[in-house]
């Protein structure tokens, strides 16, 4: 599995954070669904996948969702991100996503905002080996056998990336759309609810200069 010695120091980076913002930091809460990923060029195990929406795969329904905490770190402009995924992948066997990222405020007026993360990515699967000679891997995941999950594959991923919408219909609640660009093998979407736990204004048109 992935070495501790990666998971270690993000993991009491990311504490460090949460618990020295505890003050005075905002944080949000988000729940989203996932229902789709888009295989840009197809997918050459289209064969294995029963949610598929055309012949190559390009196009195929998911089944799951996503919970996310955030800190933030800078006003509403940078945060750390814990974000933790449970749903069915492409063959509609069982699948995790782990993401410690963090977050840049791009644009942002009274109603939208939209941001970019970024952040090491855990993903586990059910191992596609079940499928028996009908899978041909690619070698991108890696294979474990573990005693409770039986045959996963998984795959460590230093730089994952989200690119996240948000709607406003109240003060603390906006609708979120969330995308994660994986060109050329897979992208997906999700959509949900974010409220803010902790919130602050600020007024943006004075410079922020630190005391």
């Amino acid at each position: 599995m992935v070495p501790s010695s990666f998971l270690r120091p993000l993991t009491i980076a990311f504490l460090a954070v949460f618990l020295t913002t505890g003050a005075w930091g905002q944080s949000t809460f988000t729940l989203k669904y996932f229902g789709m990923t888009v295989h840009p060029f197809g997918d050459r195990m289209a064969a294995l996948q029963p949610y598929k929406l055309d012949k190559n795969a390009r196009f195929v329904l998911n089944f799951g969702g996503f919970a996310g905490y955030e800190r933030f770190v800078y006003k509403d402009f940078v945060s750390a991100k814990v974000i933790q995924g449970f749903f069915t992948d492409c063959s509609a066997g069982w699948a995790t996503v782990t993401h410690l990222g963090v977050r840049m405020l791009l644009l942002r007026n009274e109603k939208h905002r939209l941001y970019f993360g970024i952040g090491p990515t855990l993903i586990m699967r059910n191992s596609w080996t079940r499928f028996g000679e009908r899978y041909k891997s690619s070698g991108y995941f890696n294979e474990d056998d573990t005693r409770m999950l039986g045959d996963i594959q998984w795959k460590f991923i230093p730089y994952g990336c989200e690119i996240e919408y948000d709607y406003r219909f109240t003060k603390r609640d906006y609708l979120s759309v969330s995308f994660t660009p994986g060109i050329p093998l897979a992208c997906t979407f999700a959509i949900g609810w974010k409220h803010w736990i902790t919130i602050k204004e600020f007024d943006y048109t004075k410079l922020y200069i630190p005391r």
